[in-house]
């Protein structure tokens, strides 16, 4: 392929991108599916600073007027991969975490982003001349800024992944029950944008910036598409917190809404409906199996799992799991541990091995070497 051809390819590629961020930035500013007008903020609390990361695209524009430029292609890939990378640890905070920061903090959060930017742009202007020198600095300097959101971005995913099995854990009673989809996607895709945009910054060649930028092209239209066309459900607060009953505390300052004879005493129902009808050996018992028995409020009986020992559905279920296998190994430690694992309500012994460790702060093996001294 000729250098004309790849030019003008190049060209249009990136043409193509920023006019796609751009109208990714004017949608998620002043578009608002009818559907969803009363509940937009709670749907989407961080569209502004989405539309701020699509719109800071348009300091690619100087590659459309010095296409021809090395010292361009690496300043715009420098800028791009600079201001993604950072504008995305504020979207998740503020999308996930309700993390709403002040003009001015992000100002100051930027900075690093905007200087390194500013630095990438004196070889455009002629100030300083795009040597190998200034290029190696210039790399070593972006790069330990990039790493350092990067880190911040890891910080925010592995809370987020916390959090997504937090909530698993009070609706169900195996890991491998958890609906992990989400939880892998908020891992892997800032990961992979990261990835890519670093990789075209380090390359620095035509080729590298026409495959970046067709990648971030899908994302946008995938994007705009779903913006258009939204398919998540508004959803409404679970509970009208103004309805009161006498369970309730009386004091509104409290964070719990439940009394403490309330909650020991529906602790102690729910225990000793599980043990009664043997709920805990169910390899795939979950909340609502639980509240079907019981009748009692969703949030009531979540509040009050919260509020016990056990602190989550999950914990509660396993522990009871443990228990029985530990009656198991006593009567007979010479039983597989796959066979006890099944018998207890776990998928597998691996998972079984795992949850043991975890409760008993000792592997099944070393409990029943603790049994044969006994």
């Amino acid at each position: 392929m000729e250098i004309d051809t790849i030019t003008i390819i190049l060209y249009s590629v990136n043409l193509v991108y920023i006019t796609t961020c751009l109208y990714g930035g004017l949608l998620k500013s002043f578009y608002v599916p009818d559907a969803y007008k009363e509940v937009f903020g709670e749907l989407y609390p961080a569209h502004n600073t989405l539309a701020n990361m699509f719109m800071m695209q348009v300091l690619e524009l100087p590659f459309v007027f010095w296409i021809w430029k090395p010292e361009v292609l690496f300043c715009v890939n420098g800028a791009s991969m600079l201001f993604v990378i950072s504008y995305m640890v504020v979207l998740i905070r503020g999308y996930f975490f309700l993390d709403f920061t002040t003009p001015r903090k992000l100002c100051v959060f930027q900075l690093p982003a905007s200087l390194c930017w500013l630095g990438l742009l004196l070889p455009v202007f002629g100030i300083i001349e795009f040597t190998p020198l200034f290029r190696t600095i210039a790399c070593v300097v972006v790069m330990l800024v990039v790493l350092w959101y990067m880190s911040l971005l890891d910080r925010c995913r592995l809370k987020l992944v916390g959090q997504i099995r937090e909530i698993d854990e009070n609706e169900f009673s195996n890991d491998s029950d958890f609906p992990v989809k989400f939880a892998k996607s908020i891992m892997w895709h800032p990961l992979i944008v990261c990835l890519v945009l670093i990789a075209s910054f380090l390359i620095s060649l035509p080729i590298a910036k026409i495959v970046r930028d067709l990648i971030l092209i899908v994302m946008n239209i995938w994007l705009a598409f779903n913006t258009l066309n939204p398919h998540r459900n508004a959803k409404k607060l679970p509970l009208d917190l103004k309805k009161k009953d006498d369970t309730e505390t009386t004091d509104a300052s409290s964070k719990y809404r439940l009394s403490e004879k309330y909650c020991k005493e529906t602790e102690q129902k729910i225990v000793d409906v599980i043990r009664s009808k043997n709920l805990y050996l169910e390899e795939h018992i979950t909340m609502n199996d639980l509240i079907d028995l019981m009748h009692i409020n969703r949030n009531y009986i979540s509040e009050v799992i919260a509020r016990s020992k056990y602190q989550s559905f999950y914990k509660l279920i396993n522990t009871m799991r443990i228990e029985h296998a530990c009656e198991m190994l006593k009567a007979d430690n010479t039983a597989k541990l796959e066979q006890i694992a099944l018998s207890s309500g776990f998928s597998s012994g691996s998972a079984f091995s795992q949850v043991f460790k975890r409760i008993m702060d000792v592997s099944p093996k070393e409990y029943i070497l603790k049994i044969h001294a006994e």
